[in-house]
């Protein structure tokens, strides 16, 4: 059976209803209401056909072999993304320098490598730096890194399985008891620690009042009353509390929209570039990657076109 995962979109799909809707999406921003009407003729054919390429490989790329969807789903996701960005800036691209990635992957280490231990890098200029500060108004420091195994983490589905591939081993454990919350580490906890995890639990929401008690081995804040909406930020396993690895240095807002840039870019790089060791994992499903890969691959073909839903309500 076939399922229209863009069925939001159909109304668009009259060039005509798409330029009365970037009319007033631009009539509603100060910046370009005096040229609201210039804009959204200028823009409807290009964010019309971004829109219908991007569709189209994203829907090539769910029926696709597990081989090439990487790359039919990155393709598609970057031609969504180039067009939902003319909303709040009419000008893409105005330089040639928010045409690059914004991001690079690191060189493959063939012997020991994995793919939820390898890392991509931020660049300061391109177009993932870009999409994500006009269309979510987060900007990522020049040399950000990320690591596969934190991104996968913070997709909704993935934490259950990696539970079950790699346990819970380089993961930090979290004892919540009234308003006290105690995180527990297998790595000695310094002086810096102190104020690097409080001022991380502060960036999910989680404000802390002082520290109760540090050992060489856990740290403890006293904390105001910390309701389920703040639970659900944490990993959770067999009634156990869990942060994960991107904890504190990274553990902050990223949209869903840019963590799935982050992966696919990465994944369809492996695929196009790294053939000898994608053809392996893919074919001979002996890693632990394996399963993490096509699991997210199922989870991303199905839930990105839901995130782009809320533009055009």
């Amino acid at each position: 059976m076939h399922t229209d995962f863009f069925s939001y979109y159909s109304p668009f799909e009259s060039q005509e209803v798409l330029r009365r809707w970037l009319l007033h999406s631009y009539q509603l921003r100060p910046a370009f209401k005096e040229e609201a009407y210039t804009w959204s003729y200028q823009n409807t054919s290009v964010f019309h056909y971004e829109w219908l390429i991007g569709r189209n490989y994203w829907m090539e790329g769910i029926n696709s072999s597990l081989l090439i969807k990487p790359l039919l789903l990155f393709y598609g996701l970057t031609h969504l993304l180039k067009g939902l960005v003319l909303i709040e800036d009419p000008c893409y691209p105005a330089s040639v320098e928010v045409l690059a990635h914004g991001v690079t992957a690191r060189k493959r280490k063939r012997k020991g490598y994995t793919f939820m231990d390898d890392e991509i890098k931020i660049q300061k200029r391109g177009f993932f730096p870009h999409f994500s500060n006009y269309l979510f108004h987060v900007e990522h420091s020049p040399g950000e890194k990320w690591k596969m195994k934190e991104l996968l983490l913070l997709i909704e589905g993935m934490a259950s399985l990696y539970f079950k591939v790699r346990g819970t081993e380089d993961l930090y454990e979290v004892y919540v008891q009234d308003s006290f919350f105690t995180i527990q580490t297998s790595k000695q906890i310094q002086r810096e620690d102190v104020e690097s995890f409080s001022k991380a639990l502060e960036n999910i929401n989680i404000p802390t009042e002082h520290v109760t008690n540090v050992s060489d081995s856990s740290i403890t804040f006293k904390v105001k009353s910390i309701n389920n909406d703040q639970k659900s930020l944490l990993l959770k396993h067999n009634d156990q509390f869990y942060l994960p690895p991107s904890f504190p240095s990274k553990y902050c807002y990223l949209p869903e929209l840019c963590i799935h840039y982050l992966l696919l870019y990465n994944l369809s790089m492996i695929c196009r570039y790294e053939g000898e060791w994608w053809g392996e994992v893919i074919s001979q499903q002996f890693s632990e990657d394996f399963p993490m890969i096509k699991t997210y691959l199922t989870i991303a073909g199905e839930k990105v076109p839901s995130l782009f839903k809320s533009f055009f309500v």
